[in-house]
C-alpha cells in the first residue's frame, strides 16, 4: 500500500513539473515586440517562478510527512514485535514446570501397592493408581502423565511416564531423578519396564524429545537401561 502511494505521488510530481516545463518553453517562445509586452512576460514569469517554488515546498513537505509516516509505522511494528516476543518468552517461562531434586526413598517407591495393581482386574482402580502416581511424581518430573500396563502372563507391570513443558534446567534435574527412581524400583518384582518420555527445550530453546527405557532381563535382576536406536 505504501509503495503504491509513493508511486502515485512520484507520478503526480513528474506530471506537474513536466507541465511547468512546457509552460516555460511556451513562455520563452512568446514574441516580445515591445517593452510593454516584455514587461508582462517578465511579470508572468516571476509569478510562475513563485508558484513553482511554493509547489516544490509543498511537495517536499508531503514527501517528508510520508517518510515520517513510514518510519513511524515501521517503529510501531518493531515495538509490537518486541512486545510479542517478550510475551511469548514470558508465557514459555511460566509454562515450564519447576522440578525438584528427588531425595532417595522419600516416596518409598518400593512400598507402593504394586502387587495389588497386578492382581486387580478393576479398570477404575487402575486409573486411580495412575492418577495417584502422576500427582506424587509430578514434583520430580514436571507435568506428568503415568500409565500402567499389566501383563497377566508374567504378572508384571510396564510403567510409562510422559513429561512435557520442561525447560533445559528442569530436564537435567529430572534426568538425575530417573536414575534414583530406577534404583528404588529395581527391587520391586512386579515392575518389569520403566519408560520415561520427556519433551523439553534444550540450551538453544529448541523443542526436544528424549526417551529412557529400563527393563529387567530376568525376574531377579534389576532394571537396566535399554539402548534405543
Amino acid at each position: 500500500m505504501v509503495i503504491i502511494i509513493i508511486g502515485i505521488l512520484v507520478i503526480a510530481m513528474l506530471a506537474f513539473f513536466s507541465y511547468e516545463l512546457v509552460k516555460r518553453i511556451n513562455l520563452d517562445r512568446l514574441p516580445a515586440d515591445n517593452t510593454k509586452m516584455q514587461r508582462k512576460i517578465n511579470v508572468y514569469r516571476q509569478q510562475e517562478n513563485s508558484r513553482l517554488i511554493v509547489s516544490i515546498i509543498v511537495a517536499l513537505i508531503l514527501i517528508s510527512l510520508l517518510l515520517l509516516g513510514i518510519l513511524y509505522q515501521q517503529y510501531t511494528l518493531d515495538q509490537d514485535n518486541e512486545s510479542l516476543k517478550a510475551e511469548v518468552e514470558t508465557l514459555g517461562g511460566s509454562k515450564s514446570a519447576t522440578v525438584e531434586e528427588y531425595t532417595e526413598n522419600s516416596l518409598k517407591l518400593a512400598d507402593f501397592s504394586w502387587g495389588k495393581i497386578v492382581e486387580s482386574q478393576d479398570a477404575a482402580a487402575l486409573k486411580n493408581y495412575e492418577l495417584q502416581l502422576s500427582r506424587e511424581w509430578q514434583p520430580f518430573f514436571g507435568e506428568v502423565s503415568v500409565t500402567i500396563v499389566r501383563s497377566q502372563n508374567t504378572n508384571s507391570l510396564t510403567i510409562s511416564v510422559f513429561s512435557s513443558s520442561l525447560a533445559y534446567s528442569g530436564f537435567t534435574t529430572a534426568e538425575k531423578n530417573v536414575e534414583k527412581f530406577v534404583t528404588e524400583l529395581s527391587s520391586v518384582p512386579e515392575v518389569a519396564v520403566l519408560d520415561f518420555n520427556f519433551t523439553y527445550r534444550d540450551k538453544t530453546n529448541t523443542l526436544t524429545k528424549e526417551s529412557m527405557v529400563y527393563s529387567k532381563d530376568a525376574q531377579d535382576e534389576g532394571l537396566k537401561k535399554v539402548e534405543l536406536k
